[in-house]
């Protein structure tokens, strides 16, 4: 599909909401409205997903006055990632009660890493609490967008689950889709070969039978790590295909330690959480602070990396009796340089008798099989891909590539935001208090270019290219150029695309005032300073006290 924008530039001048009055040549230079009242302009938004980060926008962007919103979303349901993921054993790695928003808690979570099912109803219950559901059209996929240079205003090309197609228009999108909701299958030879059932972690089919079966699972990353224990009862065999190892944790952490690994919450637990807030603030701070110190240990050769890469590993060591296991299961590179995963039951899973974790490469899949680069054939009933999602950037309508500023805006596309995009904090520290600061960011561009009178409001080329050059230069000396293979950098150039250059902390105070320099604008009349009005204030209109700066007298 395309992407692209009209050339035809619009000279008229418009009224002071900001439409033009039909091109007359003689319509005022100047708005007839006071200084002040310049919020009144309204904006059309829309928002594209209704995961995570589209609940947040819809809930903070219509606190704005004068802006309506509308949200596409591929799904029948909100939760994006959290709705589609429903492989066994599928959870959140990152602490519940970390994994939620600011202004919505849920203090009752069941465990400190939560079933998808628990998280996904979370995030149902804020989209009803708030609200939200009536700005939301479901199994609506946006396919593509064409700004229109003439109108300053995007046309947005909408593809039904039932095939029909329309075109919506707007002043400003958000693309919260999100980056986790796009899976695929590894390119392996012969792997549409395979005669057995052929299945991806991410379009789970619940009504394959594993049992007595012989199962070979593809990857090594959360998924794997979870489907894994949960799979291994079960198949009379189980193939675990490891191309790169990572730390996996068997213990919790993170204001949590028990001798059982992630057990339930008990009431007692749950009651205090809800009747001492001050208890539960105290909590729930424990676990974002140790979160948020983690990223002290991804600076290449600090000590927090080499103490935190040595209790990782003695970790796994005490829970991996096999020195055999050992050396296939714990990495030889820097700590965080991979997701960093605690899971218990799958080092008790891969060190039980019907388990093989294969390290050799894969040379192909057969109709029988997986055949490994030393010529070995292991037969396979039911293949497993756990292999991930495409994390290219590229949306579902293929606007953004590699490259972004400050993960939240890319150079060519005028009036476009989005949430969690290229260079993003997804591996830095808590990451929900980032998507709430990047909405915050986007709500400030939005009241700008609706007081301002501006037409376009576009990052600037130099800008963007200076950043990212500024963002390849700091991740030297971060863990994450590190000697791993691992989704957050481009495999052709090894140039980091996934993840911010610092901490979350520092994400959300870089992000927190905009730099309006950054941008190009254009503005709805040929003066940009129309907008001042006709010199008279909004105190002198409402017949308000012109003597404010003197104070108040008593009455």
């Amino acid at each position: 599909m395309t992407f692209s924008g009209a050339t035809t530039k619009d000279e008229s001048y418009p009224h002071p909401n900001g439409d033009a009055p039909g091109g007359a040549k003689n319509a005022p230079r100047y708005a007839r409205f006071p200084l002040h009242d310049r919020s009144r302009r309204p904006l059309h938004v829309i928002v594209v997903g209704a995961g995570p980060s589209g609940i947040a926008t819809l809930i903070k962007l219509r606190e704005l006055p004068h802006v309506t919103l509308q949200c596409f979303e591929k799904n029948p349901e909100v939760g994006g990632t959290w709705f589609e993921t429903r492989y066994p054993g599928a959870a959140c790695d990152v602490a519940s009660h970390a994994y939620q928003y600011t202004f919505d808690e849920k203090k009752d979570w069941t465990r400190h890493f939560s079933p998808a099912e628990e998280i996904g109803q979370y995030f149902k219950d804020v989209a009803k609490r708030h609200d939200i559901y009536p700005l939301i059209t479901f199994g609506s996929t946006v396919v593509g967008a064409r700004w229109d240079e003439v109108t300053g205003r995007w046309r947005v090309q909408v593809s039904a689950s039932d095939g029909r197609e329309r075109v919506a228009e707007a002043d400003l999108i958000v693309n919260a889709g999100g980056i986790l909701n796009d899976w695929k299958w590894p390119e392996i030879e012969g792997l549409q070969d395979f005669k057995g059932v052929l299945m991806h972690t991410a379009a789970w089919d619940d009504s394959v039978d594993m049992n007595g079966r012989s199962v070979a699972v593809i990857g090594s990353g959360a998924s794997s790590i979870q489907v894994v224990p949960s799979v291994q009862p079960q198949a009379s065999k189980v193939d675990v295909y490891v191309r790169s190892p990572t730390y996996i944790l068997p213990t919790v952490g993170f204001g949590v330690e028990s001798s059982i690994f992630n057990e339930q919450y008990s009431s007692v637990d749950i009651d205090r959480f809800t009747i001492d807030p001050e208890f539960y603030r105290t909590f729930r701070k424990s676990i974002e602070q140790q979160m948020n110190e983690n990223f002290a240990a991804s600076i290449k050769g600090s000590t927090a990396q080499a103490d935190g890469r040595a209790w990782a590993e003695k970790m796994m060591r005490g829970a991996i009796k096999s020195p055999e296991l050992q050396e296939k299961l714990i990495p030889s590179w820097e700590l965080n340089c991979r997701r960093l995963t605690p899971s218990l039951p799958y080092l008790n899973a891969v060190q039980q008798p019907n388990v093989d974790v294969v390290r050799t490469g894969i040379r192909r899949i057969t109709g029988n099989g997986v055949e490994t680069e030393d010529g070995q054939l292991r037969e396979a009933d039911v293949l497993v891909c756990a292999t991930g999602f495409n994390t290219s950037f590229s949306s579902r309508f293929e606007i953004v590539g590699p490259e972004a500023y400050l993960g939240l805006a890319v150079a060519g596309l005028p009036n476009y935001f989005t949430i969690m995009g290229p260079n993003c904090p997804i591996a830095n520290g808590s990451l929900i208090p980032c998507i709430e600061a990047s909405i915050n960011y986007i709500a400030q561009a939005i009241v700008k270019i609706q007081r301002d009178q501006i037409k376009s409001l576009e990052v600037k080329q130099s800008v963007q290219d200076a950043f990212n050059d500024y963002v390849q230069e700091v991740h030297k000396d971060l863990v994450w150029q590190g000697s791993c293979q691992s989704w957050y950098k481009d495999r052709e150039t090894g140039r980091i695309t996934a993840v911010w250059p610092g901490s979350s902390i520092h994400f959300m105070e870089m992000i927190e005032t905009p730099r309006w320099e950054d941008y190009e604008m254009s503005y709805t009349n040929t003066n940009p300073f129309w907008f001042m009005g006709n010199g008279i204030s909004q105190r002198e209109t409402k017949k308000e006290d012109l003597t404010f700066y003197l104070g108040e007298t008593k009455a």
